[in-house]
This record gives structure tokens, sequence and C-alpha cells, in this order.
């Protein structure tokens, strides 16, 4: 099985992606490819095969109570804020209930998809997401079925005990297992936006073999609308190497 990682970014020359090949009881790193255009991403995507997994760095939609109020600012409908405390309605638009669970369990804070410029970075992923859907490949933005997953790189590194800084070296040691030559280490040492394509891959195989947490409940809904980052579970990456079953 193979299993990419995207950081995406607005910019073609800040995106990059990662390939990982696993075997039994080791994975082979490839060397990275930056400065990814949406075409080449669309080829990475759509030539999944099956056991594959690809997991992107990216919010996969915006929170609902913000597509709401945007929807009726739109339509001169009333503004759903109206007559609440401005601070607590903004700080509801702010985050998705994906983003909230993953600072309350791994304690890192992630960036507002509505507020900050990473709306931008969305953006682009939802073209994208269209383009599969339309070349019959659509993306579940729960990522509870098929082959494609919101992941969050710099949550996945705490969640393994790597640390908050971006380095193969620590990353080596924790997973010896993942073989790369001198060449493909360097590239991916050279470049955040590699590594940070690297975590994804990596949680794409968490994943893959069932260590993310999946939406229950009433998450579900959200989750189909907002997009669902899958968080590894804590210590799970020596596991990665010999998970056993891996879903179709």
């Amino acid at each position: 099985m193979r299993t990419i990682g995207i950081d995406l970014a607005v910019a073609d020359l800040n995106t990059a992606a990662a390939t990982i090949t696993w075997h039994e009881h080791r994975a082979t790193l490839d060397h990275p490819h930056t400065g990814c255009t949406d075409t080449e991403l669309l080829r990475l995507l759509t030539n999944l095969t099956p056991g594959d997994q690809a997991g992107i760095d990216c919010p996969f939609g915006w929170p609902i109570t913000f597509t709401r109020a945007v929807h009726a600012h739109a339509h001169l409908q009333p503004w759903p804020g109206r007559g609440l405390d401005h601070r607590s309605h903004y700080q509801a638009m702010r985050l998705r209930l994906t983003d909230q669970r993953v600072h309350r369990v791994s304690g890192v804070r992630p960036l507002s998809v509505s507020f900050d410029k990473l709306g931008a970075v969305a953006a682009r992923w939802a073209y994208l997401a269209d383009a599969l859907a339309a070349a019959g490949t659509p993306v579940d933005r729960s990522g509870v079925t098929g082959r494609v997953v919101e992941v969050y790189p710099a949550a996945s590194r705490t969640m393994w005990g790597l640390g908050k800084n971006r380095d193969m070296a620590v990353l080596l040691d924790a997973a010896p297992w993942l073989e790369c030559s001198a060449q493909v280490r360097h590239a991916y040492e050279a470049s955040e936006h590699a590594f940070d394509a690297l975590i994804a891959a990596l949680t794409a195989r968490a994943a893959a073999v069932g260590l993310t947490a999946l939406p229950e409940g009433e998450e579900a809904g959200f989750a189909r609308e907002e997009g669902w980052i899958h968080l590894p579970e804590h210590g799970t990456l020596e596991a990665l190497k010999d998970p056993g079953p891996v879903k179709d």
C-alpha cells in the first residue's frame, strides 16, 4: 500500500507532496514533490489504488455557524448573531467542531478557517474536491469512507511525541523502520512544506489502519459538512509499521 501526504497552500510554490510505500515491518519514503500544481495534485489523488490512502493538510470545510451567517447576509436575511453577545457569537463562528476537539485532545490550537488566511487554502481544496467529484471520485469530508482524509501535522506530531519542531532526526529516531536515502532525508530537512507532507502521509496510514478517532453521534453530521481532522491516537507511531488489516 501507499500513503500520500499533501501540504496544501494557496501557492503552488508552497505546496508539497510525500509518498510512503509500506512493506512488512518497514516503509520506504520517496523523494518529496514540491511546487505542486492542481493538475499534479489531481493526478496523485485520482491514481490511488485499493488500499492506498491520502492525507491532506487543509480544512475540508468551514464552521456551520459561519456558513449559515454568510448565507443569511448574502440573502439580506437577519444576521444569526442578532441579539447575542458579540464576542460569544464571534467565537461560535471561529472554529469547527473538529478544531475544538483537536485543541481539547492534543493541546494544539488550529487556525480559524473562517477568520484567517487559511480560508484561502480551503477554497483551493474546495476547487480540487469539486474536480475530483466531477471525475467520479467524490471526497467524504468526514473521512469515514473513501481514500482521502483531512489531517493536521502539527497535532499529529504532538500525539506521537515528536515535539513542536519539524525535525527529521527526531522522526527517524522514533520510527527507525522508515527508510530513506541521505538525499531524500536532506530534501525533507530543507523544506518545511515537504516535512508537513511527510507527517500527513504518516497520518494517512494511521487513518487507514484505524488508529484515528472517527466522529461519533451528532459529530457525524458536523463532520460531513465541516470536515473532520483525523488525529492519531497517543503513542501509535510505532504501530504504523505492522498494524494489521488495512481498510479497503
